[in-house]
């Protein structure tokens, strides 16, 4: 295992994908894994969009809190994400990583592409969910025997450890069931053959890597509500009514400003100063609030 293990899930809203990565990080708690992390991206926050989640675990405390970017696996709880778009769902997969796929056949076996040295396996969480009716307000939970299907690929927790986990989480009436899913795909995941034309090269994330140091807090990426983007009625500096101007003889380049600009609406000039890219800020004022040296002011936008 690498110093830190990342897992990245792929399913949809309602079929329990948040829930199965928390137990997976309850349960490498259990394993003696000092460091575990559970992180959801609920993007729509409704049943059926897509959503991630992330897990990280390792045996030291972890300061790294982002989603994550070049898992060491990927599990795809609904396998029409990997069908419809495999790149997406592979994006950073590392090289000898592993690919754990909700599927009933093997039929989409020969469309997966992975990097190299990947391992793929495949388990039948739907027949398991149905077989055994494990279904929340009329979904069926397909990312509970997923939970099976990783520890039975990575070997990284055991059974004991997933049970001990379930129990933490559910009502004691809901615990068996839950244990008899996991337990079935544990025994019934298979790993495949992938032929020597399904590798391809690894995929980039969808973001740079990480700064592999932080020596500074500017050294973290901010992150805003939203991003400076043009909108169906205008750029969004045309909303604004007050604009923020900054004085440079007060400004000692904290970049506070930078930070807490809800728009990512302030650039950084070459000379570290502060820049208000007045296309798109929308003159809310958290930059002239949080400013500590009272270097920012606002005025009236004379163009309205």
């Amino acid at each position: 295992m690498h110093e830190m293990f990342e897992v990245r899930w792929h399913g949809r809203g309602g079929q329990g994908v948040v829930t199965a990565s928390r137990i997976l990080a309850i349960a490498a708690f259990n394993e003696g894994f000092a460091g575990v992390q559970s992180i959801p991206w609920i993007g729509a926050e409704r049943r059926g969009a897509q959503i991630e989640a992330y897990n990280r675990i390792s045996r030291t405390p972890i300061l790294l809190h982002s989603q994550v970017y070049s898992p060491d696996a990927v599990v795809v709880v609904d396998p029409s994400m990997i069908t419809r778009n495999n790149n997406v769902v592979i994006r950073g997969l590392k090289k000898s990583g592993f690919l754990i796929i909700n599927t009933a056949g093997t039929k989409v076996i020969p469309s997966i592409r992975v990097p190299e040295e990947c391992l793929v396996y495949v388990v039948d969480a739907t027949s398991i969910c149905l077989e055994l009716g494990l279904q929340a307000a009329g979904l069926y939970v397909l990312a509970m025997p997923m939970l099976g299907a990783f520890a039975k690929a990575t070997g990284l927790i055991s059974l004991k450890g997933l049970r001990k986990a379930v129990e933490s989480s559910f009502e004691s009436v809901l615990v068996e069931k839950n244990m008899k899913a996991i337990e079935k795909a544990y025994y019934s995941t298979l790993k495949v053959h992938i032929t020597p034309e399904q590798y391809i090269p690894p995929v980039p994330p969808s973001r740079p890597e990480r700064i592999p140091e932080f020596r500074h807090w500017t050294d973290l990426p901010p992150v805003p509500v939203s991003t400076p983007s043009k909108g169906s009625i205008g750029k969004t500096g045309d909303w604004r009514t007050h604009m923020p101007v900054i004085d440079k003889e007060k400004c000692t380049k904290c970049l506070f400003c930078w930070m807490y600009c809800p728009e990512a609406a302030v650039n950084v000039n070459e000379e570290g100063f502060p820049e208000i890219d007045y296309d798109y800020c929308k003159g809310c004022g958290v930059c002239f609030n949080e400013c500590p040296r009272k270097a920012i002011r606002m005025v009236v936008d004379e163009k309205k």
